[in-house]
């Protein structure tokens, strides 16, 4: 037994994992990180809406 013999079904279980799993949930994937992406985005504007209104309140705005 070389090591051929051991790396040929390693390198195998690797490309069946890539097939299988990966490239069928890769655009499902792409999406929700596309969505968290603007969900963050509204999140954080809604708050600097909210701290530049403060600071407008408080005379602190530069």
């Amino acid at each position: 037994m070389n090591f051929q013999d051991l790396i040929t079904p390693l390198a195998q279980f690797i490309e069946w994992t890539f097939e299988t799993v990966l490239i069928p949930i890769s655009d499902g994937f792409n999406w929700a990180v596309i969505g968290l992406g603007l969900v963050g985005l509204c999140f954080w504007l809604i708050l600097q809406k909210k701290y530049n209104a403060k600071a407008e309140k408080e005379g602190t705005i530069m």
